[in-house]
């Protein structure tokens, strides 16, 4: 098995109120697929691009880097071959931004020599899945990012980077079926038990191809 890194927010964490999900989301991932040993976990709640890539420890530590150490310096000193990304849900919907930061961790990664992937950004407070706006050239003057804000945004923001860049990039807004609406907030903003189950099952089978 590949010896693998997570880094993500509080989804990725599994944050549950003040706890987190008596299943992570690190055992399902391990559970789900036999490609990837995931045995080092650096999501934290609050985490995000900008908080990762800041120059100020302090912050970094914020986004689970152990001691503020920087990604590049992280990815060099460990034995992990591959990283999976769970990142967006705090940042801001910045057009020019947020595509520049997830270049820059995929750049760091590259340069690392690990193989990297990024995780669709998970909404609950939604009615349905969300429609997808085109791929192609016309997506950043197509006036999406004036009709739709907040997670929306950032969410397609970060899919639309991933195609254009051709980075590993898993639907989940799309990609995962939920028949019961209801039942996919454990906590306001946070996925239940079952969601979190069901999305990261479906992470696993991706990544692992299966």
């Amino acid at each position: 098995m590949i010896k693998a890194m997570l880094i993500g927010d509080s989804v990725l964490y599994g944050a549950q109120g003040a706890g987190r999900l008596a299943i992570p989301p690190r055992q399902t991932l391990n559970t789900a697929q036999a490609v990837y040993d995931f045995c080092y976990d650096h999501s934290m709640p609050g985490a995000s691009f900008a908080l990762l890539l800041s120059d100020d420890p302090a912050e970094r530590a914020l986004a689970g880097l152990p001691g503020g150490i920087a990604l590049a310096d992280l990815l060099a000193a460990t034995d992990a071959g591959a990283v999976l990304i769970n990142l967006g849900g705090n940042d801001s919907a910045d057009p020019e931004v947020m595509p520049a930061n997830v270049k820059r961790v995929a750049s760091i990664c590259k340069l690392a020599g690990k193989a990297f992937g990024f995780v669709g950004v998970i909404d609950v407070n939604v009615a349905s899945s969300y429609a997808y706006e085109p791929l192609g050239t016309s997506f950043w003057d197509s006036g999406y990012l004036a009709r739709v804000s907040g997670i929306a945004a950032v969410a397609e923001l970060l899919r639309q980077t991933c195609a254009y860049q051709d980075y590993p990039y898993v639907d989940v807004r799309n990609g995962v079926t939920i028949s019961d609406w209801d039942g996919v907030t454990g906590d306001i903003v946070h996925p239940s038990q079952a969601y979190s189950i069901q999305i990261f099952t479906h992470v696993a089978h991706i990544i692992a191809g299966t």
